[in-house]
């Protein structure tokens, strides 16, 4: 009788006990693939940034503007959060309008980081550290960048560029709308969406971290007048004036962000030879803004050697990353990040 009850029992338990319970981790893996299937890498990177953020300003000094500040972080990540579930969960809506919801409030969402950047910076920290990048400047490289090139201060020097350092906006919105909009979602849309996350989210916590004006501003006393500019210098100002951060120096983001759409171009360009004549393109702007961040003022060298490091460090990393998600994806039964069936 005894022997027999016991026999019973066993069958009843089963390997997990006398509890019909999961295997040992199941449950851990069961959550994994519910995000997994949720976020993509870049999704949790930005939603990742916007809880850093948050954490910083939790450190800052009570304020009403650090108020404003946190509760449009908390409603960022809200709308972060509710998107990628709308988009990768409900399956009633038609595939192509949940891609194209998808692909507009990424966008949103890096273009209201940037702006939100005029009053978050000043919120997290309200010093700047313009005298020790200074101080680097001289001890690295025995001048300042800035200072030296005022012999380069003629009209059509300036000119050409202001014209490339305006450019660095027009190559942010081509490279998203080829990367993203036109070309055939895949591997190559992934790794565009993870370099240029890292790339953003990277940079402007480190304008947290280094909280400086540039040699425009701070060595405003040095320079021997004011840069001899038209047309486009006058845009570049008017546009600086009414959007820029203020105190977004380092790393140098007009250096990290076009050498890294640069690079990832020669990078996509060994799978389809069409786009190297673009690569070399887009690595001709890249030069010619680098050098524009220096002659006009607004950068340091320091800042931008931390974005060329940036972005090759990027470009390292990225593929690298992808394939891992790419792994991970198929491991957990799930979808690419840019498959909306």
């Amino acid at each position: 009788m005894q022997e027999r009850l016991t026999t019973d029992c066993d069958e009843v338990a089963g390997s997990g006990g006398l509890v019909d319970v999961e295997p040992e981790g199941a449950l851990l893996k069961d959550a994994l693939r519910g995000l997994v299937g949720v976020f993509a890498l870049h999704d949790a990177i930005l939603i990742g940034y916007l809880a850093l953020t948050t954490i910083f300003l939790l450190g800052a000094p009570p304020t009403e503007l650090r108020a404003q500040c946190m509760n449009r972080n908390l409603a960022g990540i809200a709308a972060l959060v509710s998107v990628c579930v709308l988009v990768r969960r409900a399956t009633f809506l038609a595939p192509l309008l949940r891609s194209v919801l998808y692909r507009l409030s990424l966008v949103g969402a890096f273009l209201l980081n940037y702006l939100s950047l005029r009053t978050l910076l000043p919120a997290v920290r309200s010093d700047s550290v313009d005298a020790q990048l200074l101080h680097l400047d001289l001890l690295l490289f025995r001048v300042e960048p800035a200072l030296w090139m005022e012999r380069f201060n003629t009209r059509p020097i300036v000119e050409w560029f202001s014209f490339f350092y305006f450019s660095y906006f027009l190559i942010c919105f081509l490279s998203m709308v080829l990367a993203v909009w036109v070309a055939r979602p895949g591997r190559g849309t992934t790794e565009y969406a993870v370099g240029s996350t890292i790339v953003y989210c990277v940079g402007q916590l480190g304008y947290m971290a280094v909280p400086a004006y540039g040699p425009i501003q701070a060595l405003s006393h040095l320079y021997q007048g004011p840069l001899d500019g038209g047309f486009f210098w006058g845009c570049v100002s008017s546009v600086v004036q009414a959007g820029g951060a203020m105190k977004d120096v380092f790393p140098s983001l007009h250096t990290a962000a076009p050498l890294w759409f640069a690079l990832y171009t020669f990078h996509r360009a060994r799978t389809d030879r069409r786009l190297f004549w673009l690569a070399v393109v887009a690595a001709f702007f890249s030069m010619n803004i680098i050098v524009s961040t220096m002659l006009l003022r607004w950068h340091y060298a320091v800042d931008v050697v931390a974005g060329a490091v940036l972005a090759v460090g990027t470009a390292w990393l990225t593929p690298r990353l992808v394939r891992w998600e790419e792994g991970l994806r198929a491991r957990m039964g799930q979808p690419q990040p840019w498959s909306f069936r």
